[in-house]
């Protein structure tokens, strides 16, 4: 195939909107100081050349053994001719690490690989952050009624986030999901999943963090404490304090414990 790879740019997506990567903060992404774990959202600028014409592009993150821990759904991109460079830009997120060892970002062009770089992972907050994430989710839930939940692996929400109305309790989140209330696909049988709160305004992510996930069992104590909280919570809700028992026969409670704190096993 002839498309070639130019250039290739990987830098923490916050820092980029901000204007303050510099050049020697290129090639490197944030993971926290677990070493471990989520990646905190990161861009990718790459540039190519080649015959004028339409081709589909996926990308790919190599741990350091091989093996594939991320990959893009394919995209279309357009290169205008040879003589021209292309560049596109995408913010990557999602991806999960198991070590803060340098991985591997491959570009694929038409399911063939044009190249690759290397990546590295700091085990680092990133220099943006004021306090730990999960201060900041915290604040952001406490102004908000909706934040975005997203369940990662088959079943899950298919790399999307999904609005839902909450409660917190004790540092925890509180969704309900099933019967006649949301419907947040795979949240009752996963074991993680990703909590993402949105400005009001502008809709731009505030906080993303990683969560454990676990059922509470309709008839556990913690049930009866977590309903009051979301009573109110709950918009146009006809049934009152009824409610409540329409909850434990046709829906189930999920806990989302935000990573830095301990969940309850």
């Amino acid at each position: 195939m002839d498309v070639r790879l130019t250039g290739v740019y990987i830098a923490d997506a916050r820092l980029v909107a901000d204007g303050l990567v510099q050049p020697e903060d290129a090639m490197a992404v944030f993971v926290g100081r677990a070493g471990k774990g989520r990646l905190a959202p990161f861009v990718v600028r790459r540039s190519y050349t080649g015959a004028g014409g339409w081709y589909r592009e996926a990308m790919a993150v190599l741990a350091p053994n091989g093996d594939v821990v991320w990959r893009s759904p394919e995209r279309p991109l357009t290169l205008r001719g040879s003589s021209k460079i292309d560049t596109f830009t995408d913010e990557v997120h999602g991806v999960v690490v198991d070590s803060d060892d340098d991985h591997e970002l491959v570009l694929l062009v038409g399911g063939d690989e044009v190249g690759r770089v290397p990546m590295a992972v700091l085990d680092e907050d990133p220099p943006w952050s004021s306090g730990s994430e999960t201060d900041v989710l915290d604040e952001a839930l406490k102004k908000s009624t909706v934040v975005w939940v997203e369940v990662p692996g088959e079943g899950g929400t298919d790399g999307r986030a999904v609005p839902v109305w909450y409660g917190t309790l004790d540092g925890r989140v509180y969704v309900l999901v099933g019967g006649s209330e949301q419907h947040v696909p795979g949240l009752a049988e996963a074991d993680r999943a990703v909590l993402i709160a949105r400005s009001k305004e502008q809709q731009s992510l505030v906080a993303e963090v990683e969560a454990s996930a676990r059922v509470v069992p309709p008839n556990d104590p913690l049930f009866a404490r977590v309903a009051p909280v979301l009573l109110p919570r709950r918009l146009n809700l006809r049934d009152g304090e009824q409610a409540v028992d329409r909850w434990r026969k046709e829906c189930t409670l999920v806990e989302l414990t935000p990573s830095s704190i301990p969940a309850e096993v």
